[in-house]
């Protein structure tokens, strides 16, 4: 069964979930060690789940396999992850028009679709909704997926709290309310239990916020607790409301008790000093507005806090602009250089085709140094923020990931014309900007491969079940051809075959039972 991509699905798998399946002749990547394990290892799968390894020192068990698969000296690594994208915002660009806007809905559900089975297509099996204004969507989606009706990746939903008038949670009316509607985002509001916000008064007190924590769990069924925080300007609030240190610690503390993840829109100094000072899971997006002392950075590495820099956003969102001081950064002259190389490339591989061609445009025009939306919008304040991104930015995160902080994967899918499933594009930004010095490789293969998965599902707080291949985990496997330790552009590309809770999911390469 072929998708539109022409990625061969497997429609009838014989051996039932219950027999044991062994994948032999592979070369099984260890991603906590940076190797492969030893050539006679194997893998033995039942009911969904890696029940032994022979050939491993520390296996004892032995089992007789029901079925084998000989992977013929192919690459399997752990299934991929992508930890922060957005699947119900389809944005072929931000620089749109009103016939943007119009083909965008008439072919929504169908680049839903498409980016679900783009994620399989490259070994991406598990990924997290960052935020949904509405949850119907996602719920509907993740039932289809779970129903095996259409092919699709693993789905946590995060669900945002804040307060009225904070960022992502504004006061929905008048503009705004427009502006929302024109990019994609409902207008539900918030006290109805298929939002994906639950808000609080500004001046909430602790147990407030702790009650807000809970609803987001129990009534909305959060894998993930969100705080949007910006003290820039945006389309979304142009005065966001900053939420107190008291506020946040009870955030964390509340999710933390309640054994969930939590994470923020971290885009300036301010927020990641606070964000590490309450012990936030995560931080999405890197501080931009100015660099990160040293203090900052130790306080980040003696925490458990997780990197999720997002470097796609500034291939989307940074541009020249007019008068700008970060307009002739270096950075910013390589990410036009890369970007001019390739996005019609990305268009063709990531976009259904009655869509490419306004992603294309936009970025034509915002070559041309057209920053409008819809004729009447200037959208140069917004991109001001992502130009100082290309200058503190890219070095606050290349000073973390020296110093050995912990980096995700994931890549804003869904805002601009960044998809899901184009994490080999979030890692080849990695590769950009964090190698740029002359025989100082700092963004490896072992560091692009775990980065891909078990940091990522670290991240996601899943990495007992998943990011690695070990007895007793999750069956997840993406078999490549290609060692991605020296050639990193392998994750993420289409696979060879897939399997995914011990089932046999995808073949492109002709493998027999």
């Amino acid at each position: 069964m072929e998708n539109r991509s022409g990625i061969n699905f497997v429609k009838d798998y014989k051996p039932g979930l219950d027999a044991v399946v062994e994948l032999t002749n592979g070369r099984f990547v260890d991603v906590t060690n940076g190797c492969f394990f030893d050539p006679d290892v194997s893998v033995l799968i039942k009911n969904g789940k890696i029940v032994s390894m022979p050939g491993l020192e520390n296996e004892t068990e032995k089992r007789k396999p029901d079925f084998s698969f000989d992977l013929k000296g192919k690459t399997v690594l752990p299934g991929l992850f992508n930890v922060h994208c957005h699947i119900q915002m389809i944005n072929p660009t931000l620089f749109s028009d009103f016939k943007t806007i119009k083909a965008r809905k008439k072919y929504h559900d169908q680049q839903v679709r498409k980016n679900m089975e783009d994620c399989l297509a490259r070994g991406i099996t598990n990924i997290r909704d960052a935020y949904s204004d509405d949850l119907r969507p996602n719920r509907k989606l993740i039932e289809q997926i779970q129903n095996q009706k259409i092919p699709g990746p693993r789905i946590m939903q995060a669900v945002l709290v804040g307060a009225i008038g904070g960022y992502l949670s504004p006061e929905l009316k008048g503009m705004k309310k427009i502006l929302f509607r024109k990019l994609g985002m409902g207008t539900i509001e918030y006290e109805d239990s298929n939002s994906g916000v639950v808000t609080f008064l500004p001046d909430a007190s602790e147990q407030q916020v702790q009650d807000a924590v809970n609803r987001a769990i129990d009534e909305r069924g959060a894998d993930l607790i969100k705080v949007g925080e910006s003290l820039e300007e945006s389309l979304i609030n142009t005065n966001p409301v900053t939420m107190p240190i008291k506020q946040m610690q009870a955030i964390t503390d509340q999710a933390r008790l309640r054994n969930v993840q939590s994470t923020i829109h971290c885009v300036s100094v301010d927020t990641f000093q606070r964000a590490i000072m309450v012990g936030f899971s995560s931080l999405a997006h890197m501080a931009r507005d100015g660099e990160l002392t040293q203090k900052d950075i130790d306080a980040c590495l003696n925490s458990d806090c997780i990197i999720e820099p997002t470097l796609s956003n500034g291939y989307d969102m940074s541009w020249r602009l007019k008068g700008d001081p970060f307009s002739n950064d270096s950075n910013l002259e390589k990410l036009y250089r890369f970007r001019d190389k390739i996005f019609a490339d990305l268009a063709e591989e990531f976009w259904v085709p009655e869509l490419k061609d306004f992603v294309i445009a936009g970025f034509n025009k915002a070559n041309r140094g057209k920053y409008t939306m819809l004729g009447v919008f200037n959208l140069s304040k917004l991109l001001a923020h992502f130009s100082r991104l290309m200058r503190f930015g890219i070095k606050n995160t290349k000073m973390l990931m020296e110093q050995g902080a912990i980096m995700a994967c994931g890549n804003d899918g869904g805002i601009q014309a960044c998809t899901p499933a184009m994490i080999a594009h979030e890692l080849s930004m990695f590769n950009l900007f964090m190698n740029d010095e002359a025989f100082d490789k700092k963004f490896n293969g072992m560091a692009a491969v775990q980065t891909a998965t078990i940091n990522s599902a670290k991240s996601m707080g899943i990495d007992n079940q998943f990011g690695s291949i070990q007895t007793g985990k999750v069956a997840d496997f993406a078999i490549v051809h290609g060692n991605p330790f020296e050639n990193s552009t392998v994750l993420g590309k289409i696979v060879d075959a897939l399997f995914m809770d011990g089932r046999f999911v995808i073949n492109n390469c002709g493998l027999e039972v």
